[in-house]
Order: C-alpha cells, then structure tokens, then sequence
C-alpha cells in the first residue's frame, strides 16, 4: 500500500507532494507551436492556429513524444477541447505507440465525427459510431455535440476500463476482458500503457483541439464500481463485431425509466446500445423509403423475415417494444439472427441518416 509505506516527518511529506502532483492537470500544449508531438507520416497534415492544433489533409497521426510522463501513461485522464467540421472525422488514441505510417496499430481510438459528410451517397460508407465512441468496441450512435461548436472530450483509462465523457456526460465505457474478441486489422487494441495520437483522417476532414492536458492518476486507482467485463463471452464477441462491423445497436422502443436511470444507462454503454428516446420524434418519423421495424421483445428475430427485407432493400430497425429494461438474452438472440441473416451496415436505419 503506497499511502501506509509513507511514514515519517520528510518522507511523509514527499510522499503526499508526490501524490497530489500525480493528480494535477499537466498542459501537453505549449500554445505556440507542435512542441512535444509528432507526425511521422505526411506532418503537413498539421498546423497550429492561433495556439490551436488544426489536422486539415492526408491521413496522418500526431503523437504525444514530449516529457509528461516520459509520454508513456498507464492510469489518467486526458481531456481535451474539440471543435468538428461539418462530416469531419477524427479521433483521439490512447495507450499507442509511435510508428512510421498508418493506422496506429496499438491502444484504442475514441472516436470524434458529429456528422456524416453531405457528398457521402448511400452505397458509399456511412460512419455510425460518433463522438464518445470506443471505436468499435463499444459505440454511441447519436452525436453527443454539434459540429462549428467547442466541446470537452475527457477520456479516462484506469486499469482494463476506459470512460468517455462529451461535456461532463458520460458517453461510453468499457471493461476488458481477458482473451476479448478483435476484428483481425485490430489484434493490438488492449490496454497496457502507451502514448497519445491525435488523427487526421482524410483532406475534408478539418478538426481542431486546444487546451489539451493529462491528469496522471495513482497506478493503484481502483476502477469504476460496476464496470466489469460481460459475463457471456458470447455475448461480448458478438457486441464486439457488431460494433466493428458498423452495426448500429439501436432500439427504437428503449426509453430510461422516470426512475433509477442510472442502472438503464449502465446497462446500455456496456452493451454499446443507444436507445429510441436519445432522437426526437421528428427525427424518428422522418425516414427514406421503407422501414420494417421489427419488434423482438418476447422472442427472437425471425431470419427468413430479415433475409426477405435484405433482398428486398428494406432497412431494418429494431424495438423491444417499449419498456425500460436492457435485457442482454434480448440483445444475444438479435445479434444471433442479425448474423444469420447476413445483414450488413446498409441493411439498417439510423434516425437522420439515409
């Protein structure tokens, strides 16, 4: 135990300073300049305006090589103030490590787009997994904040658990489990300890941060109460290909009741679920074509039924049929006949996207 082996006179007060300064917010800007950072691959991709980092080109990933920590951070929170273009797409990586060129191969992305580019056509990718994201692990698929806005991104990684908060929100969080499931471009997403990249993603994409700073936390913080790895190893890889698949966990018929909400929204950011109440009713009654909403509260999907809507270009929906529990055997069969059917991002609706 750290705080019982600081006993006596100086040591004790060394002990303490030291672990206040553990917890105090470090600047990883210097307001002027990339000072601390860098772009390995294409650095032209990055300038700094007006003391604001601003990524505007080519792919290419800025990381954090500075003093802090020798940029080498375990337990922390980062925070971060973004502001989005309209369909601009970037992220924030935590535990990675440095590397010539490409997508960084190690640590998580926590993902930052607020909206879809407008030239994007419906058979052309379509990102679902917005702002607060676990990128693709565990996903919100409503925007948190509005693009041309500043907003507070903190990131918070303690152990095996990561938390995404969008202005003081807890957005999304998620446990590791041992041996958890990965998409096969994404073996090296687990957490350990690493550095920080900042993305740019494409030449459209023009997104900026400031007042970026890292609070570095004891490396015997205890994780979140609750935050826990599921139990259904099952389960978990069929949320964790889903999530990589940009497969929307969207219930329409999902609503946090008027009491005791904060086990719904547990529930829900552990499943990487969003439910129907998160859009307004405009948005949920303003949708392209067809929809076939299928309602799977008491039983499973039917896959014959899903398959017909494929072939039929009918995007799907999901509902539990209007209740406020998040029952994970509901969600295990869904995912099952999803996967049965065959059905891919296309195949779904998302409220205010084509």
């Amino acid at each position: 135990m750290k705080r019982f082996a600081c006993l006596g006179g100086a040591l004790a007060a060394l002990c303490l300073a030291q672990q206040v300064g553990a917890q105090e917010w470090v600047a990883l800007q210097d307001g002027k300049t990339l000072a601390g950072w860098k772009a390995p691959e294409r650095p032209e991709s990055w300038a700094v305006e007006d003391g604001v980092f601003v990524t505007r080109g080519e792919r290419s990933h800025l990381y954090y090589v500075g003093k802090v920590a020798k940029h080498d951070f375990r337990n922390f929170e980062i925070s971060l103030d973004v502001m989005t273009s309209p369909g601009a797409n970037s992220g924030v990586y935590v535990h990675t490590k440095l590397q010539p060129e490409g997508w960084p191969a190690a640590g998580y992305e926590l993902q930052v787009i607020n909206s879809n580019p407008p030239a994007e056509k419906t058979n052309d990718y379509i990102e679902h997994k917005m702002t607060g994201s676990v990128y693709a692990v565990r996903n919100t698929w409503k925007a948190p904040a509005p693009d041309n806005e500043w907003f507070n991104y903190k990131i918070r990684v303690v152990g095996k658990t990561i938390q995404t908060f969008v202005n003081d929100r807890l957005i999304c969080e998620y446990a590791e489990p041992p041996n958890a499931f990965r998409a096969p471009d994404k073996k090296g997403r687990y957490l350990g300890s690493g550095t920080f990249a900042l993305q740019a993603h494409d030449p459209s994409s023009v997104v900026k941060y400031r007042d970026i700073k890292v609070r570095i936390l004891p490396n015997d913080a205890m994780p979140p109460a609750g935050l826990v790895p599921l139990a259904d190893p099952e389960l978990d890889q069929l949320v964790g290909q889903a999530s990589d698949d940009n497969t929307p966990l969207i219930d329409l018929g999902l609503a946090p009741p008027s009491s005791g909400a904060d086990a719904f929204w547990s529930a829900a950011r552990r499943l990487g679920m969003t439910p129907g109440s998160e859009w307004t009713a405009a948005e949920l009654t303003n949708y392209p074509g067809s929809v076939l909403v299928i309602v799977d509260r008491d039983k499973a999907p039917d896959v014959a039924v899903l398959q017909a809507a494929k072939a039929a270009g009918i995007k799907v929906a999901f509902s539990s049929g209007g209740t406020s529990e998040i029952d994970e055997a509901r969600l295990k069969r869904r995912l099952q006949a999803i996967k049965a059917a065959g059905l891919g991002w296309k195949d779904f609706w998302v409220p205010g996207k084509p």
